[in-house]
């Protein structure tokens, strides 16, 4: 890992991981909103909610895509690597969300159960990426998963238990923000 300068008189030019990690955060954010969105809308409508999915397969894959290839630049690995590694993870995943979608369209399951099963598909592939590139799409894929739990057995009661689901994955993201001597 590159050490950060001790002097800002120093000219050459040094990678900021603070930047990285910020950036990171922003698309762990966005995909957080477009993931709440998705929840809105697989609850208010599953057929809307298959649809909403099999278009944000592409958006979670080329966010954790972006993240992974950043990463593996700044750490000084193989980006063609993780680049083929991803693209076989998201490429599969965005294949069982499209299987999903033709067991609904040819009568097999019902759009309900559909748009849960596809929820379910992508915070599986959203948390594995997390396992594999960056933890921080374990926290999402754990919030998604919340959700299809709350979607399938608690649909009275689903937005009063988001709301902690995205807290307690908030406080993740702040602990693990936090340098371990700060923890002091």
């Amino acid at each position: 890992m590159a050490e950060l300068p001790t002097s800002r008189g120093n000219s050459e030019p040094q990678p900021h991981p603070i930047s990285h990690r910020r950036r990171d955060e922003l698309i762990l954010i966005g995909l957080t909103i477009l993931a709440i969105i998705g929840i809105a809308i697989t609850d208010f409508d599953r057929y809307y909610g298959l649809r909403y999915w099999l278009i944000m397969v592409p958006v979670f894959a080329g966010a954790s895509i972006f993240a992974g290839w950043s990463r593996a630049r700044a750490e000084g690995e193989n980006p063609t690597k993780i680049l083929r590694i991803q693209a076989f993870h998201w490429l599969a995943s965005a294949l069982a969300v499209y299987l999903v979608y033709l067991l609904q369209l040819t009568g097999r399951m019902n759009k309900e159960a559909a748009g849960l099963v596809t929820l379910l598909t992508v915070a599986l592939g959203t948390f594995l990426a997390g396992v594999h590139f960056s933890w921080r799409f374990c926290v999402l894929g754990g919030i998604l998963f919340l959700t299809v739990v709350a979607a399938a057995f608690l649909q009275t009661f689903f937005w009063v238990f988001l709301i902690p689901a995205l807290i307690a994955g908030a406080a993740m993201v702040f602990v693990k923000r936090k340098k371990p001597g700060d923890l002091k």
